[in-house]
């Protein structure tokens, strides 16, 4: 009885162990966007409310976002570790919001009379519509390279540091090559 509950303890901390690496935190993080962890769906609602959007383009914005994240696929592919800090490198495919994005652009500049109201003034709203239409049909993909930065704390934890602004972009498709 006495080595079933030490070869426990042992696996039990053993396990523990494993799941206390970078790649493991950097692994729990991009998790949070591919099953929309409640923080990362505030972070669609805060994203959507600093927009320019009318309430319906609102929606649809939120729409391409969470669209993108649940279809975002990553591999981890690299990990350093020096002393008590560590860099994660993955590669992330997200659907290429970007090239979509200055398609729509394209159109606009080409057709810009189909985006005006009925008193021929250009119609913001109109060509937000189009645009966020675009985004949600998208097929294309991309993949982006992206290093996490993380740091030990003093219990031994391996905590992820703020992704960089380049970052964000890349997971959210509208990084600019």
């Amino acid at each position: 009885m006495k080595k079933i509950i030490v070869l426990l303890v042992t696996l039990i901390l053993f396990g523990c162990n494993l799941s206390n690496t970078p790649s493991h935190e950097v692994e729990k993080y991009l998790d949070n966007f591919i099953n929309l962890s409640d923080e990362v769906k505030m972070d669609i609602d805060s994203k959507s409310s600093y927009e320019a959007l009318n309430q319906e383009n609102k929606e649809t914005y939120k729409q391409a976002l969470i669209r993108q994240y649940e279809n975002m696929k990553y591999e981890i592919k690299d990990e350093s570790i020096n002393d008590n800090t560590a860099l994660v490198k993955a590669y992330v495919t997200v659907f290429d919001y970007y090239k979509t994005d200055n398609l729509s652009k394209e159109y606009l500049n080409n057709h810009i009379e189909d985006f005006n109201d009925v008193n021929g003034l250009f119609d913001n709203e109109k060509y937000n519509t189009y645009r966020l239409g675009e985004l949600l049909k998208s097929k294309d993909t991309t993949t982006y390279e992206v290093t996490f930065n993380l740091k030990k704390d003093s219990n031994g934890n391996w905590i992820l540091e703020n992704p960089s602004r380049e970052t964000l972009e890349k997971i959210n498709g509208f990084y600019t090559n």
